[in-house]
């Protein structure tokens, strides 16, 4: 099967989400990411109705087996086992600032909204303002970001986060920035830390 990609958002042994890639069919050997553990789908159903496979767009309930469900968390990526994605609590972004009140400096508090997870995060480095359409590099380590700047800053989110890079898999690679109950970032991953 191709790389099927289904973000979890329910509970017990049935988990709901959008294919968002590839297929999946009854018997598929998935892995879940994060924890990084492998399970079986026992059943597929799309509108209440049994199904023997789904593909990408579909919104689908799964019937897994083979895993420990406390493992599983809202955010939760299940895909292909030889095409795995990654986990990590390292990133780089691009990132386009709103209309934001505080100037954002390096250990600045955020929640990353990425997919169906809303993840305690920081921002740990401020590497790079950039040109809004060049994409040309103005200034290497700044020591603040200001409202309607373009910048690359590093993300290291509180527990791991299964993510794409966005020239990969643009579905998986785009995320927002909340502050304080406001949004104030749109960001792209541009590399992957560990």
């Amino acid at each position: 099967s191709g790389l099927c990609v289904l973000t979890y958002q329910g509970s017990g042994f049935c988990v709901t989400g959008k294919i968002e890639a590839g297929y999946i069919q009854t018997g598929d050997r998935v892995l879940a990411m994060p924890p990084n553990e492998t399970c079986t789908v026992k059943g597929i159903t799309l509108h209440d109705e049994p199904l023997d496979w789904a593909a990408a767009g579909d919104h689908v309930s799964l019937t897994v087996t083979g895993m420990d469900i406390i493992k599983i968390n809202v955010g939760c990526v299940f895909c292909d086992i030889k095409e795995p994605i990654r986990a990590c609590s390292r990133f780089r972004a691009r990132v386009l600032l709103f209309n934001i009140e505080v100037p954002i400096t390096q250990g600045f508090p955020v929640v990353l909204h990425y997919q169906t997870i809303s993840e305690p995060a920081t921002i740990r480095k401020l590497v790079s303002v950039l040109h809004k359409s060049s994409g040309e590099v103005l200034k290497k380590k700044p020591k603040c970001l200001g409202k309607g700047m373009n910048a690359v800053v590093e993300i290291q989110t509180q527990r791991p986060v299964a993510l794409e890079l966005y020239k990969d898999f643009k579905e998986l690679g785009r995320f927002m920035l909340r502050y304080v109950g406001s949004t104030i970032a749109a960001g792209v991953v541009t590399e992957i830390k560990e």
